[in-house]
C-alpha cells in the first residue's frame, strides 16, 4: 500500500509539471524567424569574440602536457582552456591550442613566446585562423607554386591579388589587436582540426541556420559597425605629462575627485612596453569632464602636473597629422630618447634584487653620463647598437660575439662585435689592456632588444655579484655623417668598386694644384709689406714710424713670453733637462804666483829633519 501511494504521489507532481510548461509555452510569445537568427547570430558572434585571443602552438616538443603548458603561458595572463592535439592512436601531433580571457594578453604571450625555447625545442606561437581563412592561404600557395613552376599556364592577375589582398587583411587583422572585426568561421590549426565534437556542434548549427534562411525570401541586413560617441559627447579627456611610473590604478584615484569614471588607461608602447607619459580618462558625466579640463596646473599626479585636453577623434587625429605633414612641421623622436629608459633597474624593484653595491654605482654612473652626453643635440641613442659593460678582463672579440649570438633570436645577424682596449699599455704580443667594455651592432632593431632583454643583469652568465650591463649606445650624428661621406668619397676613387668615377679624381687633383699656387704664392708675399695702390690715399697717424717700432717691441715681448709658458712635447723637455759636460779648469802658472812659494818653502821647512843634540850636563 506505501508503494501504491508513493506512485501515485510521483504521478500527480508529473503531470502538474507537464500543466506547468504547457501553460508556459502557451503564454510565452512565439518568436519570429528573424529574432531566432538574431539570437542565433548574437551566440555566434560571443563565441567569435572568445576565440579571438586563441593561439596554436606548433613544433611543441612531445614531453609537453597541458600542465607545462598552462605553466609557461600564464605569466602572461589568465587563460581559460589549454589543449594538446594527439592522434587516435593517443600519440602527440605537437601542436596545440591556448584560450586567454583577453586578446591583450595572448598578443603579449605572442611577441614574447613566438620562436623562444621551450623543453629544448623552439615553438612557434600565432593567432589561430578560421576554416575558410585556412582554406583560402592553401589554395593561394598552391597556386603561387603553379605559376613557378608552369610558366605558360594562363593566369588572371586580378583575381590572385584579390585573394592575396584579402589574405594580407586578414593577417593584418590577427595582429592588431584593438581592430573590431566580426567573424563567422570556426578556429582551426594549420594542420589538424579541433575536437570532433566542435565540428559536429558548428556543424549542426549551420544547418539550422540554413533551414531557416529558405524559408525566409528576404536576405539578413548587415549591420554597421558600432562606433563610440565618446569624444563627440565630450566625455573623454586626453592627459599628457603623466609620470612613466604611475599606474592606472593611480591616475583612476587622481580623476575621481572630479566625479565617476568608466575606465582610466595609460598609453603603452609596443615594443618597449613602457609608458608613453599619456592617458585617456573616460567620465560618466560630460560635466565632470570639463571640471578636469578646467582644473589647469592645480591637477598633480605623482609630484607632475597634469594637462588634461579634450579628446580628439580618429577623423579628427588624421586630418590634423595631414596639415602637419603638408605644412612640414611634424616633430618627430628622431634622437631615439626613449631608448635610453631601456634596461634601467630601479631601487626597490624585483630587478634590483641580489644586485651587488659596486653593480649598482656602475649603473649610476652610466646613468649621470648618458644624460650629459645627450644635452649635446647632435648625440643620438642609436637603435641597432649596445653598449654591454662589466666584462671579463680576458675576453677577446670571439668571446664577446659567442655570447652574444647564445642569447639573441635565431636568424639575428650581428654586424659588429669589438671590445675596447686600451692601447697605451700593451701585451708582450702587441695587444692593448681591455677596457671591460664593447660594442654589438645588430641589423635590425627587435634582434638588438631582445639581446639587451636576455642579457641585462643576468645572474648566470658572469656571476651573481658581477653581472652585465647592457644598454644601447649613444652615437654622434656628425661624426657618422663625415664617415659616411669618406667612404662615399673612396668608392668613387676607388677603380675596383661599382661606383667609380674618374672625373672626381681629376677634380681632387686641380684643387691640391690651387692650393699649392696659393700657399706658396702667400709665402712670396709674407716679406715684401704693403702693396701700394693708385689713389689720393694717405698714410694715417698710427702707421708712423716711431708708433710701429713700438708695436713690433711689444710684440716680440709677447712673442718671447708665450715660448717661455708654451706647452713642450717629451722631447724638448728632455732636450731642456740634458746634464752638460763639466768645463775643464785652466791650470795657472805657480811661477807667477807668490803666495804658492811661500807655502810651499813652509812645508819644506816642516818636513826637514832637525839633527839629534847630544845630551851634556848643565853646568857646561
Amino acid at each position: 500500500m506505501a508503494r501504491q501511494g508513493m506512485y501515485n504521489k510521483n504521478c500527480i507532481k508529473l503531470t502538474i509539471s507537464h500543466h506547468l510548461t504547457v501553460r508556459k509555452k502557451i503564454n510565452e510569445p512565439q518568436l519570429s524567424t528573424k529574432e531566432k537568427l538574431k539570437l542565433i547570430k548574437k551566440e555566434k558572434k560571443q563565441k567569435l569574440k572568445q576565440k579571438r585571443a586563441r593561439l596554436i602552438v606548433r613544433n611543441l616538443p612531445f614531453e609537453a602536457t597541458e600542465e607545462t603548458l598552462r605553466e609557461h603561458f600564464e605569466k602572461f595572463g589568465e587563460l581559460e582552456d589549454v589543449k594538446i592535439l594527439k592522434k587516435e592512436d593517443g600519440k602527440l601531433v605537437g601542436c596545440g591550442f591556448i584560450q586567454y580571457k583577453l586578446v591583450q594578453k595572448a598578443a603579449k604571450a605572442r611577441h614574447h613566446l613566438n620562436g623562444k625555447p621551450f623543453l629544448d625545442r623552439e615553438i612557434n606561437v600565432d593567432f589561430a585562423l578560421g576554416k575558410d581563412k585556412f582554406k583560402n592561404k592553401q589554395n593561394v600557395k598552391i597556386k603561387q607554386e603553379d605559376e613557378v613552376k608552369i610558366k605558360e599556364e594562363p593566369v588572371d592577375p586580378p583575381e590572385i591579388q584579390e585573394t592575396v589582398d584579402e589574405i594580407k587583411n586578414e593577417s593584418e587583422g590577427n595582429e592588431d589587436i584593438k581592430a573590431d572585426k566580426t567573424e563567422e568561421n570556426t578556429v582551426i590549426s594549420d594542420e589538424e582540426n579541433e575536437s570532433e565534437e566542435g565540428e559536429d556542434i558548428e556543424e549542426s548549427d549551420q544547418e539550422e541556420v540554413q533551414e531557416e534562411e529558405e524559408d525566409i525570401d528576404e536576405p539578413p541586413v548587415k549591420k554597421p559597425k558600432f562606433e563610440s560617441n565618446d569624444v563627440v559627447e565630450g566625455r573623454t579627456v586626453f592627459i599628457k605629462n603623466v609620470p612613466f611610473s604611475a599606474t592606472n590604478d593611480d591616475l583612476k584615484e587622481c580623476m575621481k575627485q572630479f566625479g565617476p569614471i568608466y575606465y582610466a588607461l595609460i598609453c603603452v608602447d609596443k615594443f618597449t612596453e613602457h609608458s608613453k607619459g599619456t592617458a585617456f580618462v573616460k567620465f560618466c558625466n560630460v560635466e565632470d569632464a570639463e571640471k578636469a579640463l578646467a582644473a589647469g596646473t592645480e591637477l598633480t599626479l605623482l609630484g607632475n602636473i597634469l594637462d588634461c585636453q579634450r579628446a580628439l577623434a580618429r577623423n579628427e587625429v588624421r586630418e590634423k597629422n595631414s596639415a602637419k605633414k603638408q605644412d612640414k612641421t611634424v616633430i618627430k623622436d628622431s634622437r631615439n630618447l626613449y631608448l635610453v629608459k631601456e634596461g634601467v633597474i630601479l631601487a626597490g624593484s624585483k630587478a634590483a634584487e641580489g644586485v651587488s653595491a659596486s653593480d649598482m654605482a656602475k649603473r649610476l654612473q652610466l646613468e649621470q653620463y648618458k644624460t650629459q652626453m645627450l644635452r649635446n643635440l647632435n648625440m643620438f641613442v642609436s637603435q641597432e647598437r649596445l653598449v654591454v659593460h662589466n666584462l671579463p678582463a680576458s675576453w677577446d672579440d670571439n668571446k664577446l660575439r659567442d655570447l652574444i649570438k647564445n642569447n639573441s633570436p635565431k636568424n639575428s645577424f650581428i654586424k659588429e662585435a669589438r671590445i675596447m682596449r686600451d692601447m697605451r699599455n700593451m701585451d708582450a704580443s702587441g695587444v692593448g689592456k681591455s677596457k671591460e667594455f664593447g660594442f654589438v651592432t645588430f641589423a635590425r632593431h627587435e634582434d638588438a632588444i631582445a639581446a639587451l632583454r636576455s642579457l641585462n643583469n643576468n645572474p648566470k652568465i658572469f656571476s651573481a655579484h658581477r653581472r652585465p650591463i647592457v644598454a644601447f649606445s649613444i652615437e654622434n650624428r656628425s661624426m657618422l655623417k663625415a664617415k659616411q661621406k669618406r667612404l662615399e668619397k673612396s668608392r668613387l676613387k676607388n677603380p675596383k668598386c661599382k661606383d667609380f668615377d674618374p672625373n672626381v679624381k681629376k677634380t681632387d687633383e686641380e684643387k691640391k694644384r690651387k692650393r699649392e699656387n696659393t700657399a706658396n704664392l702667400e709665402e712670396e708675399r709674407n716679406f715684401v709689406g704693403v702693396a701700394a695702390k693708385p689713389g689720393v690715399q694717405k698714410m694715417r697717424s698710427r702707421y708712423n714710424l716711431k708708433t710701429q717700432a713700438k708695436l713690433h717691441h711689444e710684440n716680440l715681448k709677447k712673442e718671447k713670453k708665450k715660448n717661455k709658458f708654451a706647452k713642450k712635447t717629451l722631447k724638448e723637455k728632455k732636450q731642456d733637462f740634458t746634464k752638460q759636460p763639466k768645463q775643464k779648469m785652466n791650470n795657472k802658472k805657480e811661477a807667477n804666483d807668490q803666495f804658492a812659494k811661500l807655502v810651499s818653502s813652509y812645508k819644506k821647512k816642516l818636513l826637514t829633519v832637525v839633527p839629534e843634540v847630544k845630551k851634556t850636563k848643565w853646568y857646561n
